[in-house]
């Protein structure tokens, strides 16, 4: 054997070994992250065959705090999160929580709350509702094309949660759940069900606006609304505070949860990291770049304020160097006006250059700090997303088209745009601008006013 088939050989085992030493250290550690979850479930069947209320006390507790953290990690990443939906249940959790609070101490043999013992149950249907249709009025943010101001959100919620708890504790006119010795009033059964069927609803839609979301969001969103089903279905069949049903129910109250903790988790907290430390590393760079931008007004398009067609090249060209350095992506969109040329013609360049004005400024107030938007040319447009992938990009496209569609600037003249879309990637040799250029020209082959993205 010679010299050369050694050395090849000695680096062929230095491979397998690192790349089997990394399988298996992934393996344990989802081993460890998949054991300790499991691990504080039995302990919790275990603590409520020793004593039912401190099995009860200990389940809400662990959803409590989730909830809470669910908030947090929400709000505190507010500024990163593209997606009013999440932060809309994010916000949501934190009063949610504290129902489930009210509810904890007022359960039956707490001895807390000492005029009435059921409190507990109106309390926890109080709670699913406000959850279930939180869910629900979360699709009405997802369209928004700005910015959700979560402060009025907060605002709302204190208001509603406020008067949840005045219902029951002082006017006392929230509809009676539970008899003891009978078990669940019909208001209570219905009421499940009622909340099972909205819960429904927000999976179908959920699945109908699944390109709105990360593929790892979707699925944690999906088993977090099944797993509130499932819980909700158990609390339709127990007579007992303290019976087996309603020890299932709590146990996919908490899965659901956690799965919702996770969702948050991935949107919040993991997607923006790789931005979050890379702005850090180029901020003084950044700066640099953004008082140069400031001073050399040549750099910006006079008709729209958005960057013009030399510097939106260059701006892309540095994403190309920065993906290159920290093995990062990003994409492009790329956006031209509808039949510009009949509006031009038969309206005048005054009313073009306000349709230009106003689809830029559409795109402006549809992207993040971060990105960056410019006109190409004429009616043609750009738009440059850091860390975002196809189907981030897909969703920001589908956001400006939809908004652009109800522009309304003359009466009677629709207004459409369409696009073509392309994401690069380290040691991508192809050029995005000509990829996603040449996928806007079949866009308006294919009829307009739509997006290609492959």
């Amino acid at each position: 054997m010679t010299r050369s088939n050694l050395l090849n050989l000695r680096s062929l085992n230095s491979g397998v070994s690192w790349t089997m030493s990394n399988i298996l250290s992934v393996d344990k550690r989802d081993l460890q992250n998949s054991l300790l979850p499991i691990a504080a479930l039995v302990l919790l069947y275990f603590s409520s065959l020793y004593n039912y209320l401190l099995f009860h006390s200990l389940a809400e507790i662990f959803s409590i705090c989730i909830a809470i953290t669910t908030f947090s990690i929400a709000w505190n990443s507010r500024e990163y999160m593209n997606n009013n939906y999440l932060l809309f249940i994010g916000i949501s959790y934190l009063f949610i929580g504290v129902l489930d609070l009210f509810h904890t101490l007022s359960y039956k043999g707490m001895n807390i709350f000492t005029d009435y013992d059921f409190y507990a149950n109106q309390l926890w249907i109080a709670a699913r509702f406000m959850e279930s249709c939180s869910f629900l009025i979360a699709f009405f943010f997802l369209f928004k094309n700005r910015a959700m101001n979560s402060r009025y959100v907060l605002i709302m919620y204190v208001a509603v949660t406020a008067g949840i708890l005045l219902s029951i504790f002082t006017w006392k006119v929230f509809p009676i759940c539970f008899i003891d010795g009978t078990g669940l009033t019909p208001f209570k059964v219905y009421s499940e069900y009622v909340i099972c069927v909205i819960l429904l609803i927000d999976t179908l839609l959920l699945v109908r606006y699944r390109r709105f979301f990360d593929d790892a969001v979707y699925k944690l969103l999906i088993w977090s609304l099944l797993t509130t089903i499932a819980s909700e279905l158990a609390f339709t069949v127990y007579i007992s505070n303290y019976g087996f049903s309603n020890l299932v129910g709590h146990y996919f109250k908490i899965i659901s949860f956690y799965f919702m903790y996770k969702a948050i988790i991935e949107k919040g907290v993991k997607t923006p990291y790789a931005l979050i430390f890379r702005e850090l590393k180029l901020s003084e760079a950044a700066l640099a770049e953004q008082n140069r931008i400031l001073e050399n007004l040549a750099s910006i398009d006079g008709l729209t304020g958005l960057f013009n067609h030399g510097e939106i090249y260059r701006l892309i060209n540095d994403e190309i160097e920065r993906v290159k350095r920290y093995d990062s992506s990003f994409s492009v969109i790329m956006f031209d006006i509808d039949h510009f040329k009949l509006a031009n013609d038969t309206y005048g360049h005054v009313f073009g250059d306000s349709v230009i004005s106003s689809v830029a400024q559409i795109i402006k107030g549809s992207i993040r700090s971060v990105d960056m938007a410019g006109r190409y040319g004429g009616d043609e447009f750009i738009v440059v997303l850091p860390q975002i992938d196809m189907k981030g990009c897909l969703s920001v496209a589908e956001r400006i088209r939809m908004a652009v569609e109800k522009l309304v600037i003359r009466e009677g003249f629709v207004i459409t745009v369409s696009a073509g879309i392309a994401a690069y990637f380290n040691g991508l040799s192809d050029d995005i601008v000509n990829t996603a250029d040449e996928r806007l020209y079949r866009a308006k082959q294919h009829g307009r006013n739509r997006i290609v993205n492959d």
